[in-house]
């Protein structure tokens, strides 16, 4: 601290500024309901791009604030707090310094255009800058859509509302443009001079910041409900994951577990329950390939009278010489296959088995991204759980169910962050949305709270209801509107069950998945070739 304040004033003004940044945008993720703090979080670096005057002495300070936001928000990936894993921790310390540099490339193409037009135009450009980079940035292998500004807002349900018409990218663009009000009032209060256009700045902030409450969502009796509803019940079963996969070095062991869950089951199942939902990776056996103890778990099923939606271990075995190259090899044998983290749904008295293979997974930690290109990483970096090679599937299966007379979709995990990916299942006629997933691996911390709170905005964007099953929690019904029931706390035995509405309609957002973003990409690159033509056609004196 002492050296801080041996720096010199301008030095001291600008690290300021870095950290003012960092610190507001990263506590306005959850679990803190401090949301409003994005809509003035960006102020800072703005400001600092009008004192620097070179691109490196930018990049740096850039580089250091998202450096300390992802620090702050992002502590909990490495496993530092819970597990100490070593390859969690190394890829926990890559990502602190990975992340920073996609948010710091938006940052350089902004002071890039701002060296080039006039200022204000420039500053209006900052909005489809940011939102460009948000979402290409979940395209891809790499994809990490984490800390989208509009993930910022799920405790503040009034405001999210419309984000069934634009998605979250709507919501960022929203916090973005208060960014540059606020921005545009404090230069102004800077010069010193008071105007009217200060007066019209502030109506301005308040105007905008508020208009997201004058959007009135359907009501949910329009939304065409699909029968009379469903009693879902949701497993909590609090296992711990590497006690889990230790244990399930053996067959034996991994249906020992299976059997865990079907007297679980047994005990909890009442008969108002219609569907039972269990966690990510519950079961690790490819049951549909294991005739005998498929039957076994039928036979359960059949008696209990409900369906069950389980994550399993799903194993693909290649004839030689058609296997992918990032396919894994038996041990002491040439036969090569890949595991998928997977989705069992099973009904009573009825024989059809319907699956779903994961599609997005976890850079590094669930899979090396563009693993077939290069395959001669795979061995170097797998994960010592044996769980850093799942297989990359691309079939996508909307769940249908006679028994119940509904469709819905089941994603693993990560999958829920992905507002398009989403709404393409729902598009396709999933009437509502079940998300199991283990947020055990990371302790009691940030993450889980996190995650439980994104589903809310894939909630509002499809006004769907959510089924959230975690093993160590958080497990949550989320309603259409993004209200909360039911919400387990971390690491205990759960059970919770609640009657919930299939709905049919789709929303706009639905229908046209991230239409904002592809716009404000047209628009940033437009802002970028017009700032070289400008730069170049202006006259010297300009």
């Amino acid at each position: 601290m002492k050296s801080f304040f041996r720096l010199d004033p301008q030095k001291r003004y600008f690290i300021s500024l870095s950290f003012s940044s960092a610190f507001l945008i990263s506590f306005s993720f959850p679990p803190f309901p401090l949301g409003v703090f994005a809509c003035v979080g960006m102020v800072p670096l703005l400001l600092l791009a009008d004192l620097i005057e070179s691109y490196g002495r930018f990049f740096r300070y850039s580089y250091c604030t998202f450096f300390v936001l992802s620090i702050l928000a992002l502590y909990w990936v490495g496993g530092f707090t819970h597990g100490h894993d070593p390859y969690l921790m190394i890829a926990g310390i890559a990502l602190f310094l990975w992340e920073p540099l996609v948010f710091t490339i938006p940052a350089m193409l902004y002071f890039f255009v701002k060296k080039r037009i006039r200022q204000r135009w420039a500053v209006i450009s900052f909005p489809f800058i940011w939102i460009s980079m948000e979402w290409l940035y979940a395209l891809g292998e790499l994809a990490f859509p984490w800390l989208h500004l509009g993930n910022t807002q799920t405790y503040q349900l009034e405001k999210i509302q419309f984000a069934d018409l634009t998605g979250v990218y709507g919501i960022s663009f929203w916090i973005l443009v208060m960014n540059v009000l606020v921005y545009f009032l404090v230069k102004s209060i800077q010069a010193g001079v008071r105007t009217k256009s200060q007066y019209y700045l502030v109506g301005a902030i308040l105007g905008v910041y508020l208009l997201p409450n004058f959007y009135t969502a359907a009501p949910l009796e329009s939304l065409q409900p699909n029968g009379k509803g469903i009693t879902v019940g949701i497993l909590q079963p609090n296992i711990d994951p590497w006690n889990k996969w230790e244990g399930a070095k053996t067959f034996q062991g991994r249906w020992t577990q299976t059997v865990e869950y079907l007297r679980l089951m047994e005990r909890k199942v009442n008969d108002s329950l219609d569907l039972f939902v269990l966690p990510e990776s519950a079961i690790l056996l490819d049951l549909p390939q294991l005739p005998l103890e498929m039957e076994e778990f039928k036979n359960v099923v059949d008696k209990l009278k409900v369906s069950v939606i389980s994550g399993y271990v799903h194993t693909k075995f290649y004839e030689q010489g058609n296997a992918p190259v990032s396919s894994s090899t038996l041990k002491g044998r040439s036969t090569r296959y890949d595991s998928f983290n997977s989705i069992l749904y099973v009904q009573p008295d009825n024989d059809t088995l319907q699956t779903y293979n994961k599609m997005r997974l976890v850079p590094f930690a669930e899979r090396i991204p563009y693993a077939n290109k290069v395959p001669f990483l795979i061995e170097p970096l797998r994960w010592g759980v044996g769980i850093s090679n799942w297989g990359l599937a691309h079939d996508s299966t909307v769940f249908s169910s006679q028994q119940l007379n509904t469709k819905f979709l089941a994603m693993v995990c990560y999958e829920s962050i992905f507002p398009e990916f989403v709404s393409q299942f729902v598009q396709k006629g999933a009437e509502f949305l079940v998300f199991t997933t283990n947020d055990s691996w990371w302790g009691n911390t940030s993450g889980a709270r996190q995650h439980n709170q994104y589903a809310v905005l894939r909630a509002v964007e499809n006004r769907r209801w959510v089924v959230r099953c975690a093993n160590g929690g958080i497990s949550s019904f989320i309603d259409p509107c993004g209200k909360m029931y039911d919400k387990t706390e971390m690491y205990t035995e759960a059970y919770i069950q609640r009657k919930i509405q299939p709905y049919t309609a789709l929303t706009f957002y639905s229908l046209h998945g991230d239409w904002l973003a592809r716009i404000c990409a047209s628009i940033a690159l437009l802002f970028f070739l017009f700032s070289i033509g400008y730069a170049f056609f202006r006259k010297p004196n300009e």
